[in-house]
């Protein structure tokens, strides 16, 4: 059924005690945060978010265990934000060694693949083609797809696989002529 609902006294003592609160502990978290991540605007942006968290659950604030929720928490959106940090650095560095290892030639000839595709592409009828174009380009769900173009999903499905056909068929026809 939930909890009783709080008198307009009761609700102004919990957010004073929130503000108090606040006030007493916020230096105290970000410089928490700084020990793990040395960029001072994404620590504060990381106690906010930690203070946000806490006042969105106000309902169950024990203040005599605030502090400790808080750094718990504080540690967890810093962690979770180093590990992004890190992944996207680690896939930056797979990008670079991707690319410093092909040749001018293999990227010459990966651009020409490219505009041959956009090229079938564009001679595709136009459902297909917009099909094609939601699917691929802005990486829409085919229920997404579907819903914009009032398609059935199956119906997408299929445009998917007229479109797909045709660029395997031009591929497989050039590349036995020696052209990819």
């Amino acid at each position: 059924m939930g909890r009783p609902r709080r008198t307009k006294n009761e609700e102004l003592a919990l957010e004073e005690n929130f503000k108090n609160f606040f006030k007493e502990n916020y230096n105290r978290f970000y410089y928490y945060a700084l020990r793990f991540i040395r960029d001072t605007e994404i620590c504060r942006d990381i106690v906010s978010d930690s203070f946000h968290y806490m006042w969105e659950r106000r309902d169950n604030i024990v203040f005599e265990t605030a502090r400790s929720y808080m750094y718990s928490h504080v540690h967890h959106l810093c962690i979770d934000y180093l590990r992004k940090e890190k992944m996207k650095e680690n896939n930056a560095d797979k990008y670079l060694t991707f690319i410093l290892g092909q040749s001018q030639e293999e990227l010459q000839e990966q651009e020409e693949r490219i505009e041959k595709i956009m090229e079938i592409i564009k001679a595709l009828p136009p459902t297909t083609q917009k099909v094609m174009e939601l699917c691929y380009f802005e990486r829409k769900k085919y229920k997404e797809a579907a819903l914009i173009l009032e398609l059935s999903e199956s119906g997408v499905r299929k445009h998917i696989m007229k479109g797909l056909g045709k660029i395997r068929e031009e591929f497989s026809v050039n590349y036995k002529k020696g052209r990819y």
